[in-house]
């Protein structure tokens, strides 16, 4: 028996087919839309922040190899996506009540002195995310805009001695001449001109030295240097937090090193 088979596109529609198409093209480019440009945009951001901790170590390393280093003159050129970085020297940090730290120490076995300084920041703020990343004082601390808490990426360089009971802080100020602002690629120009300041105090028995910090009311790095003063990261048990916001450390020996740098330009 044979079968004859007809073709019948009487049930097609070519409007219909037009408009199922149409529709899912519509809905592809809406699901792009709403979800994939901003995970995109959250991806990109998220890298110029990862980027901006790196350039900002660099920088720290430079400072660090300046102070070092018998050379006065060193410059960095790094690349600045997704936001600027901004220089805050230190005599406008004390002009304007800005971040600073306390320390007191005795300077013999009988009278205490107490010493302010004001370290200035070069700090990174994004303009499309939330991150600040900020070098001050020889360390690397990050926040986000409008939230509590920090957190410190790169540590100073701060040591205790437990065999000597030897404590050595490192104080690094910042100053430039005017208001400075880089963005996109530029290069850092840094000097030492004037040698360190070097206070050396030792002690017949241990002393207490108590070390303050107050952060800019609008700049707060509480937390990130909480933590690195509390941490293993000086001394294996750590500072004893006095609070609200001191942190205490029994020695032998305080080695103070205080150092300038001047930003010249960038």
């Amino acid at each position: 028996m044979k079968i004859k088979i007809i073709e019948d596109e009487s049930g097609v529609s070519e409007a219909i087919g037009f408009i199922l198409v149409f529709t899912i093209v519509i809905l592809g480019i809406s699901i792009v839309t709403l979800y994939g440009y901003p995970a995109l945009a959250d991806a990109r951001i998220s890298s110029d922040e990862k980027i901006m901790e790196q350039n900002m170590i660099v920088l720290q390393n430079d400072i660090k190899i300046l102070t070092r280093s018998n050379v006065p003159y060193r410059d960095t050129t790094i690349g600045v996506s997704g936001g600027s970085i901004f220089v805050t020297n230190s005599s406008q940090a004390n002009a304007e009540g800005g971040e600073h730290f306390n320390i007191t120490y005795y300077v013999d076995d009988t009278f205490t002195n107490i010493t302010t300084y004001y370290p200035g920041s070069m700090e990174f703020v994004s303009d499309e995310g939330t991150a600040v990343i900020s070098v001050a004082n020889g360390a690397v601390v990050k926040r986000q805009q409008d939230l509590g808490g920090s957190v410190m990426v790169s540590d100073p360089r701060w040591f205790y001695d437990e065999t000597e009971g030897t404590l050595v802080i490192f104080m690094t100020s910042l100053n430039s001449t005017q208001p400075m602002a880089l963005g996109g690629i530029g290069t850092i120009q840094m000097a030492m001109l004037t040698p360190p300041v070097i206070h050396d105090y030792s002690y017949s028995i241990q002393r207490p030295v108590i070390i303050e910090y107050f952060p800019d009311p609008d700049d707060d790095y509480s937390r990130a240097w909480e933590t690195y003063f509390t941490g293993p990261y000086i001394v294996a048990s750590g500072f004893t937090p006095v609070p609200p916001n001191a942190y205490r450390l029994d020695v032998d020996r305080l080695v103070i090193k205080e150092y300038t740098v001047d930003i010249l330009g960038i």
